[in-house]
């Protein structure tokens, strides 16, 4: 409570009443003080006498009502006069009680009582319409993912009944461009917060431009410009651009805080859109008597969220409707003008790039002061419930992928989408994985679409290592490796779209034995292969021929990095056990289950090299007691006389201590072409052919 009152004795006896029943209290002895006492630390409700030395109550009133941040504190005049223009003249002002001195306790505790009750209950009245309906935000989700069209940004019957006024406004909508990728890639609580900070700072030149936040729709936020006499249709427009543009502003510095939490995400770059359009809509004020909070319904609304749509295609951050750059008038500076046809609408309109300001500078650097405690609970709860929301919405759509189709139903008639891929057959499954063919519909390529769904029983591990592959090969760009188009988890699902390889693996080119050329050009890609992931601090511990696909053109491509270790990530640089790759191509440490380092992937590739040469194995056994042992104690096999050339590869490769073998790719691939080299002059000396 703050208490604002220059007669010490009132001031004393209204302190104590209020701390004996556990209030904390503030006291001013004058209105100055008291305005500041307000923004130090803003009460919870404003006890204030009127007349008063430097500044009375009504100029008290007054100024804190212009002050977003106190402008819906509770507020009631201390006053023995009981004159009734004054009393209109406080009420006018945004007094929320009258109390006449002298008072009892009682009157006091009751006054009090009530104007907390109905702050908050007006407080949680705004909070809730601030906020989106948590179905309605899955199913805008879901709708992203599926293709399906979802429901509107704005649900335009939900305040039909309201009462309000028609009048012109000018309506902004701002969403985060790519915001179900990023949803995918982060955990429910690194959403919530990507979110809150994010709108947050949008919040801000909103209202430092006098527009009202009237929804939080997930990542998206929705404002109202409303135009009045004394903030005519011009200003509130030109208002309103200059918010937009903040918002971009605002955007492009906030790459910077994504960047620094979540560089290895593989995260598309942070960007918005935002759409402005001025045209008649529907009021109703929401809240408390001076706290300027208004929603809006009507056709301006919708617009205004489709413009914000068409900023994808454009590819503009801001848009605006020719309606709203006329009513801003010569100050806006803009770009392009095109004619587009918005979603659900049969008459063009045409729009503007929205690029800057004349003669005013654009900032977004504005004090926080600026949100109201209900705004700033609606963040959070919005924040929170859109983290949920889009996980949920992800897991449903990919549980509805895996799920065994029921007897008797239909087969769909379209085939069905995600997100960006439209599904066209099924490729395989396995006890917890199931892969699609599916085509990518921005340019038609074709890409493996692999969905992981940990079961009860199954490895604990085993999603978090699927997550692990997809953001470790994401942000790896590399000729022999595969490519990475998109990926995504939830508690029990994940998902990789990844290259489609038609023509398998290189299991199948080293079923019989090759050239030495081939096979010499083969390890030379997987040795670069191998390479970038060191490079990357990454040890796949799983190299073999099933790893390495083939492109139609020949190029293989390493892939599958399910058992892969991040070294960067990890202290100790160790894994025990022989369950981390395939035994045939095992080295005697992953064997021995000791310190595993990356010449543990060399000498791997040292069993598929003489594998291409000579269709078999180095070491075959029944047993796999046996085989591990060989790779533990047998010498390195010999080539014969005719590959001769190539036994140093394969000495420097499988070497059974890994300070006898190549240090690193690199130096195999200076190996591999000391080996070409002597090859080809030893191809020049020969003799022509008779």
């Amino acid at each position: 409570m703050l208490v604002i009152e220059d007669e010490a004795g009132i001031r004393m006896t209204l302190s104590l009443m209020l701390k004996a029943e556990g209030f904390e209290v503030t006291a001013a002895e004058n209105g100055r003080l008291g305005v500041e006492a307000a923004r130090a630390q803003a009460p919870d409700l404003i006890l204030c006498d009127i007349t008063m030395p430097e500044m009375d109550g009504y100029q008290v009133l007054e100024q804190l009502r212009k002050e977003p941040a106190l402008a819906a504190t509770p507020f009631v005049f201390l006053t023995a006069r009981v004159d009734r223009n004054e009393m209109r003249r406080g009420m006018n002002l945004g007094a929320d009680d009258y109390l006449t001195k002298p008072f009892t306790r009682d009157e006091l505790l009751a006054a009090v009582s009530a104007r907390i009750k109905k702050h908050e209950t007006t407080r949680e009245a705004l909070t809730n319409q601030l906020m989106s309906d948590d179905e309605a935000l899955r199913q805008r989700f879901r709708s992203n993912l599926s293709g399906v069209e979802g429901p509107p940004a704005t649900a335009v019957d939900e305040m039909s009944a309201m009462e309000g006024t028609a009048s012109e406004a000018t309506v902004l909508f701002a969403d985060i461009r790519s915001f179900t990728t990023i949803s995918e890639r982060l955990s429910a609580p690194e959403i919530a917060e990507l979110l809150n900070t994010y709108l947050e700072r949008a919040c801000q030149p909103i209202i430092a431009c006098g527009g009202s936040v009237v929804k939080f729709i997930g990542d998206g936020i929705m404002a109202v410009f409303p135009h009045t006499d004394s903030l005519p249709r011009e200003m509130q427009a030109l208002q309103a651009v200059h918010a937009g543009l903040g918002l971009s502003f605002i955007a492009t510095r906030f790459r910077d805080w994504v960047s620094e939490r979540h560089a290895d995400r593989g995260l598309p770059e942070f960007a918005i859109g935002v759409g402005i359009h001025t045209g008649e809509v529907m009021l109703s004020r929401v809240g408390a008597r001076g706290q300027q909070d208004f929603t809006a319904v009507g056709d301006t609304v919708n617009i205004a969220a489709r413009l914000e749509e068409q900023t994808k295609e454009l590819g503009w951050p801001v848009v605006a409707s020719e309606a709203t750059i006329s009513a801003a008038g010569t100050a806006v500076d803009c770009g392009e003008r095109r004619t587009v046809t918005l979603r659900g609408r049969m008459n063009p309109i045409d729009v503007y790039e929205v690029t800057g300001l004349k003669n005013l500078t654009v900032t977004a650097d504005r004090s926080m002061l600026g949100l109201t405690p209900s705004v700033r609970e609606a963040l959070s709860a919005n924040a929170d419930g859109a983290a949920n929301a889009a996980k949920l919405a992800l897991r449903e759509t990919l549980q509805a992928m895996v799920a065994e189709p029921r007897a008797g139903k239909p087969a769909p008639v379209q085939a069905p989408r995600f997100g960006n891929y439209r599904v066209i057959e099924k490729l395989g499954e396995g006890a917890s994985s199931i892969v699609y063919l599916a085509e990518r519909e921005s340019d038609h390529q074709k890409a493996a679409l692999k969905i992981l769904n940990s079961r009860p029983g199954d490895d604990p591990d085993m999603l978090q290592r699927f997550v692990q592959e997809a953001a470790m090969i994401a942000r790896i760009g590399h000729p022999n490796i595969v490519h990475i188009f998109d990926h995504g988890f939830t508690e029990d699902f994940a998902y990789i779209a990844m290259e489609y390889f038609p023509a398998g693996s290189l299991e199948q080119v080293v079923a019989g034995p090759i050239s030495s050329r081939q096979a010499l050009s083969l390890l030379a890609q997987a040795a670069s292969a191998v390479a970038e992931i060191h490079r990357n601090g990454i040890v796949h511990r799983d190299i073999k021929p099933a790893n390495f696909m083939v492109r139609e053109n020949g190029v293989i491509a390493l892939a599958d990095f399910g058992v892969a270790k991040d070294l960067s990530n990890d202290t100790t640089k160790t894994q025990f056990g022989v369950s981390f790759g395939s035994p045939y191509y095992l080295s005697p440490e992953q064997a021995k289950g000791i310190m595993v380092d990356h010449r543990s992937d060399l000498y791997s590739l040292g069993v598929i090299f003489y594998e291409m040469l000579m269709g078999r194995r180095p070491y075959e056994s029944d047993s796999l007691h046996d085989l591990i042992r060989q790779h533990v104690e047998a010498p390195p096999p010999k080539l014969p006389a005719n590959l001769a050339d190539c036994q140093e590869l394969i000495d420097g490769l499988m070497a059974k201590d890994p300070a006898q073998r190549y240090q690193s790719a690199e130096a195999v691939l200076d190996a591999i072409d000391t080996v070409w080299t002597r090859a080809a002059l030893s191809a020049a000396r020969q003799p022509p052919a008779a």
